[in-house]
């Protein structure tokens, strides 16, 4: 970890806004999780049983870094931490307006959605800019094998996203249950925020932002595969023979395996070489 004169403090009103930002997680993350008969009727939209674990690993794979970035108050992790936020909330605006009509205004939930993916990235987007000049020289290089897998990871998630987001109907067959063209572009944010984290720790990176990192995608892998066994627990609708089921839980199980190996790596002592 950096010095504290390298590794200075984030502005107050950042950290503030982080902490509204973890609660409001905790409350849906959670909710959706152990009481998903009272969230699901007041979500923004009419979601699925499909559809809301599979959210749950999302807000809790969102709800760990902010966590720790809350909890950090410094630039690192911070700086990763924020490019992530900035990119998974502005992609999940730009989807919500594409499909605007998939919202009735009359409901008040509507209104708090909106509100929140207008005002997250935008303090994203703003705090980048202040913070754009901070140097980065001093951070650890990230060794040749890690640069490489981190690339490589980060290429693949941004090519899901992007299949996502073009062709919803080709790259959501992976999924074990049935997408509409809204959800499968909503969900690229996922993958395209884990291309920003992946690419942001493949050159320089400080342990915490490696640990933040790894916490961030085997939490994703874990709960989504633990939603998946809940969702068919429930519906029994989920072919786990199926080649697509195959191929998702095998996708799972990598993202949670490398999550894993890079908090694993982050409690060396060697600053992430090799």
């Amino acid at each position: 970890m950096n010095t504290v004169g390298d590794n200075p403090e984030i502005k107050p009103f950042l950290r503030n806004f982080t902490f509204v930002e973890a609660a409001v997680l905790v409350v849906v993350g959670f909710g959706l999780f152990f009481f998903p008969q009272y969230l699901r009727p007041l979500w923004a939209w009419e979601i699925a049983p499909s559809n809301a674990p599979f959210l749950v690993a999302i807000y809790i794979r969102a709800l760990v870094p902010v966590s720790l970035m809350y909890l950090s108050g410094r630039w690192s992790p911070t700086r990763l931490v924020l490019r992530a936020i900035f990119t998974f909330t502005l992609i999940v605006l730009i989807v919500s307006l594409y499909h605007i009509d998939r919202f009735n205004f009359s409901k008040w939930q509507v209104w708090i959605w909106f509100g929140l993916y207008i005002a997250l990235p935008a303090s994203g987007g703003y705090h980048l800019w202040i913070y754009r000049a901070m140097a980065n020289d001093h951070l650890p290089i990230t060794g040749q094998f890690w640069r490489i897998t981190t690339q490589a990871s980060g290429v693949a998630f941004a090519v899901y996203g992007l299949g996502l987001i073009t062709a919803p109907d080709t790259f959501s067959s992976l999924f074990p249950w049935r997408l509409d063209v809204f959800h499968s572009q909503l969900y690229s944010a996922t993958f395209l925020t884990g291309c920003v984290l992946m690419l942001t720790v493949s050159v320089r990176a400080t342990r915490a932002e490696f640990f933040a990192t790894g916490v961030t995608e085997s939490a994703f892998g874990i709960f989504s595969i633990l939603g998946l066994v809940i969702v068919d627990h429930r519906v029994q609708k989920i072919d786990w023979t199926a080649s697509n089921t195959i191929a998702w839980l095998a996708l799972l199980g990598v993202i949670t395996v490398l999550g894993l190996t890079m908090i694993a790596m982050s409690f060396r002592n060697r600053n992430l070489e090799g």
